[in-house]
């Protein structure tokens, strides 16, 4: 089944679309009965869909029971108007309501995430200290914790909004600190830990079908505390984990944004913060540069237009 961005005009189609908005019931002009035009999308764009009713009251009450987010399986002609759109005869062509369907229609997805997990476990295998060996052994062995990882976006809007989104920028991170560990001298275990593990919270944060939208928990309580909850958690399912250690990864966890954001938990106190810190911003910077469609847009990120040619 074709994407919006496939489509060509004139041709008669088959396709399944997610309601974006409505506009509203109306009447014919030249005889009775009403009509009504919506906007419904895919991961590839969103398109018009009109449907001419033939019969006042089932147009009614088939335009009452869609709502925003509902999925609809329809066939009828696609128009390259000013404005595209798709038409649908009552009469001849079909729209439908539907319960099952594949997210992945809905939510763009990275294409190479088998290639990025697998790296990623590389990484995990490298980390040879005892407890943090453990520790990363608790997250990465557990299958259900990875089928969610392998899916979580980053954001639900902007960058890396799309499943699969956490996982390469986790290892963008990891691989930036293991390199940066070698410069500076820094303990490469520690760094890889807090890498793979700085942004873990992410993981349950969002719900998805047609869209990405946060939870509530998300909302009120921000990744990074929830990426704290969940460390401080499996540390102490480890047995004589060194209070130091756990001070010191908790710590460059819960303050890895600190630098750009007022209300958190604790200014960065130590250099493995810092670096994950900026490893962080430094991936999260050059993903929005990589993304622009225009030569310039405005990033809300360093607050000013940035070119993107």
């Amino acid at each position: 089944m074709k994407y919006i961005e496939e489509l060509k005009d004139g041709v008669y189609v088959h396709i399944i679309l997610a309601v974006r908005k409505k506009f509203g019931l109306r009447d014919y002009r030249a005889k009775f009965g009403k009509y009504f035009v919506i906007e419904a999308g895919d991961r590839t764009g969103n398109v018009l869909v009109k449907y001419w009713g033939n019969d006042e009251r089932l147009t009614e009450r088939l335009y009452e029971e869609i709502k925003e987010g509902d999925v609809i399986e329809l066939k009828g002609t696609y128009q390259q108007d000013t404005q595209p759109y798709i038409s649908v005869d009552a009469e001849y062509d079909e729209f439908k309501k539907i319960e099952n369907f594949d997210k992945r229609r809905f939510i763009p997805a990275v294409e190479n995430i088998e290639e990025i997990m697998e790296e990623i476990m590389h990484l995990v295998e490298e980390v040879e200290e005892e407890h943090l060996s453990k520790l990363l052994d608790l997250f990465f062995s557990d299958e259900e914790f990875l089928e969610e990882f392998r899916e979580t976006p980053y954001s639900s809007y902007e960058i890396y909004a799309y499943m699969g989104g956490v996982a390469e920028h986790t290892l963008n991170v990891a691989k930036l600190c293991k390199r940066m560990a070698e410069i500076y001298g820094l303990d490469r275990d520690f760094m890889l830990t807090a890498a793979l593990l700085h942004d873990v919270g992410k993981v349950g944060m969002y719900e998805m079908d047609t869209t990405i939208r946060q939870r509530d928990e998300a909302k009120l309580l921000g990744h990074t505390i929830l990426s704290y909850n969940m460390v401080e958690s499996k540390i102490r399912e480890i047995v004589d984990f060194p209070e130091r250690l756990k001070t010191h990864l908790l710590h460059t966890i819960i303050s890895h944004h600190s630098p750009i954001v007022d209300n958190v938990p604790q200014r960065i106190r130590t250099k493995e913060a810092y670096v994950i810190f900026y490893a962080d911003m430094l991936d999260l910077s050059l993903k929005e540069f990589k993304e622009g469609d225009e030569e310039w847009l405005y990033s809300r990120r360093l607050g000013r237009e940035i070119y993107t040619g």
